[in-house]
């Protein structure tokens, strides 16, 4: 069953009931875009309470507010947490009720400081979606499944075979290992709004998961250097994780790691060199 948003947030919210939520957990767990965008809405949430808890209404509006919509936060009956098998922000969630009269009983203004200060990251139009910040995320959640694979092989011959007739384009060359890395297994994705190749591998510092889609579309970084490896590569970190980002052809291909940047660069041109 595909979630709405509207489902999303009233689970997000607390509103939903022991099966529905179970329902919704699964469908998390399945499709990474899905929590993705749970994440996204309660990073909103908690932005937007963070700014207006630093920011009084005049009294008139909380007294036309609270005759309107009945009693503040600070008399609202406590609502369960949401059971959401991903890292949790630790903020508070706001009531829909409110976070709707918010806007539209007049606090446009606060609604306006705080998307001025969460920036264009939260609130991007769909598809126009962060490719290093997407990576970086299905990368997390590979390693949260403990890294489960669709296929399991180690030659990539054969896993390219498994592929040829679930995606739109020919895997490029890339070797089955090289660098220390060892080809285990492939999975089928969704990012980005297209289908897309996941190609894991082992090594002895770390697991690395190569992936592999049409560029089509697709807002690049600016390339940092040349290195032999591809077109247009960069190179990126997270807390824990780092990424290495190329084209080939029409072809994008995103390599990320636990590894560190000069690491990665070596296995990647063993791989693909």
């Amino acid at each position: 069953m595909k979630q709405t948003a509207e489902d999303l947030e009233r689970y997000l919210d607390g509103e939903c009931s022991q099966a529905e939520a179970a329902r919704i957990e699964a469908d998390l767990t399945a499709a990474p875009d899905l929590a993705c965008e749970l994440d996204r809405m309660r990073r909103i949430d908690q932005a937007v309470r963070g700014h207006c808890l630093r920011t009084r209404a005049p009294e008139t509006l909380r007294a036309s507010v609270s005759a309107r919509f009945g009693k503040g936060d600070d008399d609202a009956p406590t609502r369960p947490a949401p059971r959401f098998p991903y890292p949790r922000l630790g903020s508070p969630h706001i009531d829909r009720r409110r976070r709707r009269a918010l806007i539209g009983a007049g606090g446009l203004l606060a609604a306006g400081l705080a998307a001025f200060a969460i920036g264009p990251a939260f609130f991007s139009a769909p598809g126009a979606a962060d490719p290093v910040d997407t990576f970086f995320r299905d990368f997390e959640t590979y390693l949260l499944k403990d890294r489960a694979v669709d296929v399991s092989e180690t030659n990539m011959v054969r896993l390219a075979g498994w592929f040829s007739d679930r995606l739109p384009f020919a895997l490029p060359p890339i070797g089955s290992s090289g660098g220390g890395a060892a080809l285990v297994g492939g999975r089928l994705c969704w990012l980005l709004d297209r289908r897309l190749a996941s190609l894991s591998y082992e090594t002895a510092d770390g697991p690395i998961v190569v992936y592999v889609m049409d560029a089509d579309g697709i807002a690049l970084p600016e390339g940092r250097e040349t290195s032999g490896i591809g077109d247009q590569l960069s190179w990126h970190r997270s807390k824990t994780s780092t990424s290495l980002m190329w084209t080939s052809g029409d072809l994008l291909v995103v390599m990320v790691g636990t590894q560190e940047v000069r690491r990665l660069m070596t296995i990647a041109q063993s791989l693909v060199g």
